[in-house]
């Protein structure tokens, strides 16, 4: 039995459009609230800064692979392509499995919340910790109906319009940091004392705890991968989109933290829950909390939009496979699949409305970084099994960078192990139940 017929998809979209995915991916909330959790591990205007130029350059060994990748094997489904090709499509299947089922979805759905509670409550529910209320989610799970619309008006709209937010978000940040900055007439802060700052096996466990926040914030950053089946001359634009993606967001974020530094100090950074807030308050006085809501919903709504750009191409990879009902794989000639979206718009709704999706958001990194490690064991497997095809860009020094991306993430797993061992647990039980669902499959097939 053949594969299924899925409809063509069209190479219409460009660098500027893979650009703006992995920008629109990236730069969410996190960077509003996350550099004080860094800040308070590592407090220190070094430490700060050098988690995130550590982020940085652990982002671009991941690029570098990404980049051959993508150039060399030109297909929709990104990682979970890439994974197939060198470990099978049992494999692929379970890195589908678990994006479309947890990693996606909870990912929407923590970013509708956060919309939710900005239009329902301000930008001061963003530094808060209590259940978001019923109105936030009803709002929440409009934003993610509406962006689903917005995204089925066809692949060229949706394509535009994610580099309008994109670049009009990047603006906006830089302008918001850097004037609150300047107005405060404010210098990057010295060395605090050092009984302050961790050292020794201290040192170790406080980088292992702010990198994990450090890379969960720029995840997002090669997510253009997943539309290089739509892109045209992929092995030229892929890696032009991935290393300007990642320059833009190194760069966003080493400024901000610079902004945020030099405006709030290291203690007052350390100890503030939503340190764009505070920053922008100190600066613009009772016009901070518009400033921001303002600020924060559109770069929400760039990261929320791009998840209705990637989701469905994954989908139609397993379903190229027979590894997905063939319906969410069809693609119109407008580059649409209503059933991919509407699946992935459901599952979000239905995380947006339960209080699970914080604690499936702490599961989805370990997954991620499994994936993107075995995509660059891959590299090695597909420079050997397929010395021959057409690679436009090359990874230099190929084995070093697939090593040193290997042995980053192992450390990263091994911290979370010494942290947080029940996310491990959970998911290893998530993998294995993908492969438990993987053989049945299989087995409903042979016996057709």
């Amino acid at each position: 039995m053949g594969k299924p017929e899925l409809g063509e998809l069209r190479r219409v979209l460009g660098a500027a459009t893979g650009a703006a995915v992995c920008v629109g991916v990236a730069v969410g909330a996190g960077i509003l609230r996350v550099p004080g959790e860094v800040a308070h591990e590592l407090p220190s205007a070094t430490g700060t800064m050098g988690a995130w130029l550590l982020g940085g350059l652990v982002a671009l060994l991941d690029t570098l692979v990404l980049a051959e990748m993508a150039s060399s094997v030109p297909r929709a489904g990104g990682l979970v392509a890439y994974v197939g090709l060198s470990f099978g499509p049992a494999t692929a299947f379970v890195a589908g499995w678990t994006i479309l089922l947890v990693t996606w979805p909870a990912s929407m759905a923590s970013v509708a919340v956060a919309i939710g509670e900005l239009i329902a409550e301000g930008a001061g529910s963003l530094a808060s910790d209590r259940e978001p209320t019923g109105v936030a989610r009803a709002v929440a799970s409009a934003s993610i109906a509406a962006l689903a619309a917005a995204s089925l008006l066809g692949l060229r709209f949706s394509s535009r319009l994610e580099i309008a937010l994109s670049a009009i978000k990047t603006a906006l940040l830089a302008a918001v940091f850097v004037a609150a900055a300047l107005a405060l007439g404010a210098e990057i802060p010295g060395p605090v004392p050092s009984a302050a700052f961790p050292a020794g096996s201290a040192l170790a466990g406080a980088l292992a705890a702010a990198m994990v926040s450090v890379i969960f914030t720029y995840d997002g950053y090669a997510d253009a991968v997943y539309l290089a089946g739509e892109t045209r001359d992929p092995g030229r634009a892929m890696p032009r989109a991935l290393f300007v993606a990642l320059g833009t967001i190194t760069g966003l974020y080493l400024l901000a933290n610079a902004a945020l530094l030099a405006g709030l100090g290291v203690e007052r950074l350390a100890s503030s829950r939503f340190p764009a807030l505070d920053l922008v308050e100190r600066a613009l006085g009772a016009n901070a909390a518009t400033a921001v809501a303002a600020v924060a919903l559109v770069v929400l709504v760039g990261a929320l939009h791009t998840y209705f750009l990637t989701g469905p191409r994954i989908a139609r990879l397993l379903a190229e496979e027979r590894l997905a009902l063939p319906i969410l794989g069809v693609f119109d000639e407008r580059g649409r699949s209503v059933a991919a979206t509407l699946f992935l718009a459901a599952a979000a709704i239905g995380y947006a409305l339960t209080n699970s999706f914080p604690e499936l958001l702490e599961l989805m990194v370990p997954l991620i970084w499994a994936t993107s490690m075995l995509v660059a064991i891959g590299l090695l497997v597909q420079r050997r099994r397929a010395p021959e095809r057409p690679r436009p860009f090359r990874v230099p020094a190929a084995p070093l960078v697939a090593g040193a991306h290997v042995a980053i993430g192992l450390a990263f797993l091994a911290s979370i192990v010494g942290h947080r061992p029940v996310v491990l647990a959970i998911d290893a039980a998530a993998v294995a139940s993908g492969f438990v669902v993987y053989a049945a499959i299989r087995r409903l097939r042979r016996n057709r």
